[in-house]
């Protein structure tokens, strides 16, 4: 199977989603999430702006407000086809963005964070990550030194995906089922957490 009859499998599997399950695995996926010293330790965190299905980051992006952190999400530029990051004060903040997905209506950037949730079509148990396949994410992790932690259902998490050199890898993999840990070292960073 190639990449996008792969992308295609896992867009229909999670668009099959009752709205009920979708809400009783996000809340799963967030109290694992919350465990988490790389997250506790942050003190500003991207967060990506859940649509389509994604697991439900509401609920993450209130609770790491309340806690004193700074929370940013990405908005695209469809010409470069590249995020930015601006800061959010709430999900009163939002607006439709590119691609009918919520991005901050706010003007002041953030130029890194120190921790990242990435959203993703399936993981794998190295780190992998495929997204839609437009590199929107991987360009933005690339340049970024933030601690990359993919959000996603359980039947996302398989034991190996289609991956290419430029695909940014995960140091964790959070489901509502499990954390997995794979390691700022395969980043070349100490791991410290």
């Amino acid at each position: 199977m190639n990449k996008e009859e792969f992308r295609l499998e896992m867009r229909a599997k999670r668009r099959a989603l009752a709205n009920d399950d979708v809400s009783r695995l996000s809340r799963a996926i967030q109290n694992n999430l919350f465990t988490l010293d790389a997250l506790k330790d942050a003190h500003s965190v991207c967060v990506f702006i859940s649509s389509f299905k994604e697991p439900d980051t509401s609920a993450i992006i209130t609770r790491l407000l309340e806690s004193g952190k700074t929370v940013s999400a990405p908005v695209s530029d469809t010409e470069t086809n590249t995020l930015s990051l601006v800061r959010i004060n709430g999900t009163d903040d939002l607006r439709e963005g590119a691609y009918g997905i919520p991005e901050p209506s706010g003007a002041e950037t953030v130029s890194d964070a120190d921790a990242i949730l990435v959203p993703g079509l399936s993981f794998d148990r190295r780190g992998a990550r495929m997204g839609f396949g437009k590199g929107y994410y991987d360009r933005l992790l690339s340049s970024m030194g933030a601690v990359r932690i993919g959000l996603c259902y359980g039947f996302q998490l398989l034991e190996a995906i289609p991956s290419e050199e430029h695909d940014a890898p995960m140091d964790y993999i959070i489901t509502e089922k499990e954390i997995l840990e794979i390691g700022l070292t395969k980043r070349g960073k100490k791991n410290v957490v």
